[in-house]
């Protein structure tokens, strides 16, 4: 079981590691289709590498890799969503607009997180996995957002399909275990 520290409680909240380690053939690996990572810096948008990166650790093999990005994305993955204000108080609404406030409340909320709420689920994630690889010893490498977007995912209107997440994280893994990257690391 891993104990992970929670920001700002005095509490640690238990993490069951119920997914093993797979050992993949030669083969397998050979037929995840490698990304490309290269890039002429003078050219890349420095800013964006906030958000879009790729993690790499010299020496790390392929299966230790995938093990490592997929336990840090299922601790990323699911996280609690932005959910705007709430109401001053319980009834708010209703006392001050009767049930059109009701229903206007709640159009509001909603449109409040999809507008807000997406935004905030990606950047947590985008954080934890930070967090997470950087504990592990990953190196953070910036790449241009076209690039990115070739082997990653977005999640803020909701789960992507295990399918694209698998095909993603295999590729994450490739270059998280690949050779060195040319530019160099970012700062965590």
């Amino acid at each position: 079981m891993l104990l992970l520290p929670l920001a700002g409680a005095a509490s640690a909240q238990a993490i069951e590691q119920s997914r093993e380690v797979r050992a993949f053939t030669a083969e397998e690996v050979a037929a995840i289709p490698m990304p490309e990572t290269a890039f002429d810096m003078r050219r890349a948008r420095v800013g964006d590498f906030e958000k879009y990166y790729y993690f790499h650790r010299e020496g790390t093999s392929f299966d230790e890799a995938f093990a490592d990005i997929s336990e840090c994305d299922d601790l990323a993955s699911g996280l609690a969503s932005y959910r705007g204000n709430a109401e001053p108080y319980p009834g708010y609404y209703v006392d001050q607009y009767g049930i059109g406030g009701v229903i206007g409340g709640v159009l509001g909320a909603v449109l409040a997180d999809a507008i807000h709420g997406s935004a905030a689920r990606r950047e947590m994630r985008r954080v934890n996995m930070r967090n997470c690889m950087g504990y592990k010893g990953y190196g953070r490498y910036g790449i241009p957002k076209n690039l990115w977007t070739e082997f990653n995912f977005e999640e803020g209107g909701g789960r992507e399909d295990e399918d694209v997440r698998q095909a993603a994280l295999l590729q994450q893994a490739k270059v998280a275990s690949g050779p060195k990257p040319a530019t160099e690391a970012l700062d965590r």
